[in-house]
């Protein structure tokens, strides 16, 4: 399931860099800045946009900081957590924008056709939120695994099969 990788402390420490931001995204952000907003919806209904906003932000830092660490000189561990973070929250972000036009689109739908508001919340909150609620506590459990791997010398082994490159440049110990 793992590649096991001999590296040092602070490879490894560098390593889980990228999936710390992307937990601290997915939880902080989309968990807790989201309740906070919905709390007072009522009052400032529009302040629940700053979760996309915010999120988005991480996500697009998280993708061009991916690019300069491969461009870059960092080791190759490092480098190849950067790549599995990147697609990750290359995967999040369509997510997050399908989720923002399900969520926006039937907010504008329901006022073109003049439903009533609960309907419309359980139609957005159904088709919407339910879905993604779902896999950010997928991404969730993956990020908190990922942050232990990289802690650990550890690569995913279908991500190493995937670079025969990867594979023919490194030195690997026996797989667990």
């Amino acid at each position: 399931m793992h590649q096991q990788f001999t590296i040092s402390p602070e490879e490894g420490r560098r390593a889980k860099w990228p999936h710390e931001i992307f937990l601290i995204n997915l939880i902080f952000n989309h968990i807790f800045v989201f309740c906070a907003t919905i709390a007072v919806f009522g009052t400032f209904p529009w302040l629940t946009a700053l979760v996309p906003l915010i999120s988005f932000s991480i996500i697009g830092y998280l993708l061009v900081r991916a690019r300069q660490v491969a461009a870059g000189d960092e080791s190759w561990f490092v480098k190849a957590h950067w790549q599995i973070a990147a697609g990750r929250n290359r995967l999040f972000m369509l997510l997050l924008s399908v989720t923002c036009v399900v969520a926006f689109g039937g907010l504008w739908l329901s006022k073109l056709l003049g439903w009533a508001k609960v309907p419309t919340i359980a139609l957005i909150a159904g088709v919407g939120l339910l879905p993604f609620m779902v896999v950010l506590l997928v991404l969730v459990v993956l990020g908190n695994e990922s942050v232990f791997m990289a802690r650990d010398g550890k690569l995913p082994k279908r991500f190493v099969e995937k670079d025969p490159d990867l594979q023919a440049r490194l030195s690997r110990t026996e797989p667990e």
